[in-house]
């Protein structure tokens, strides 16, 4: 959460896609089948995805940054972060002592 792409996990991990025309597409990989690869290019959307012939397709890369947006933490004041973080180690277990204040 504070630095998402410093280890990006290889289920939530972003490729480079760039095609013969020189079209570029950054996204997680859904679908490898059929001659075609399939990206979702925004995570928020999951109705944004592209279909790309691998015939078409002059490389692919994977992307050295995260999905998750930078700063993300930003927004929350100090007890918004903790609570997070207590909910987060918890696995949001309200009965847990970390909810305890």
């Amino acid at each position: 959460m504070i630095d998402p792409s410093k280890v990006v996990s290889d289920q939530y991990k972003a490729s480079i896609v760039t095609t013969d025309s020189g079209k570029v597409y950054t996204g997680r990989i859904l679908n490898d089948a059929d001659g075609k690869l399939t990206i979702l290019t925004d995570p928020v959307d999951a109705t944004k995805v592209v279909t790309v012939d691998k015939d078409d397709i002059d490389e692919v890369l994977p992307s050295p940054t995260s999905l998750m947006p930078a700063k993300l933490l930003n927004q929350l004041n100090k007890e918004e972060v903790l609570d997070l973080l207590a909910f987060l180690m918890s696995r949001g277990n309200p009965a847990d002592p970390l909810f305890a204040k």
